[in-house]
């Protein structure tokens, strides 16, 4: 489901002001924006967004990790996550990453999805942004011959 086309009542809970600050810190660990500004980080290619449009448990999981990472640097550093140096926000992720992998795994592989869908990066990276179709792109021919035991295999499907 489309999250703009949900009623207000089925769509995701906004991430608090809070949350959205952490998520920002930990998207630019994940794709930091390049020195020189040509690319910019993941925080700034609309990864939130790109999360409220997958399934309805995602958004509420990464509140979740959130807050979690936000009670450890409480509870650990005695300050709030934001307010911890690069390094030691690096340490923490990394400490909790080893925790609970797969959701770290989840989030960084949906920030690089979204990431490299970015008009400005496909641009700095000289990608041409466009869809692949209707244009197409350009299929260097290969040696059919390289097919020869699939098709020898014959059908493996039913006729509908």
């Amino acid at each position: 489901m489309n999250p703009s086309s949900a009623k207000p009542s089925e769509r995701q809970p906004a991430l608090n002001d809070a949350q959205r600050a952490i998520l920002d810190q930990v998207l630019d660990q994940i794709v930091p924006p390049t020195p020189d500004g040509r690319l910019p980080g993941a925080s700034q290619v609309g990864v939130l967004n790109y999360l409220q449009s997958l399934e309805s448990t995602v958004l509420a999981t990464v509140a979740r990790e959130l807050d979690t990472l936000e009670q450890a640097a409480r509870t650990g550093r005695d300050c709030a996550f934001t307010d911890l140096t690069p390094t030691d926000q690096h340490a923490l992720v990394e400490t909790l990453r080893s925790a609970d992998p797969q959701f770290f795994a989840r989030l960084a592989l949906e920030a690089v999805t979204c990431y490299y869908q970015d008009d400005r990066v496909l641009t700095a990276l000289d990608i041409e942004t466009r869809p692949p179709f209707p244009e197409g792109f350009q299929v260097i021919a290969g040696d059919l011959e390289l097919l020869a035991p699939v098709r020898r295999r014959g059908q493996v499907y039913r006729n509908a």
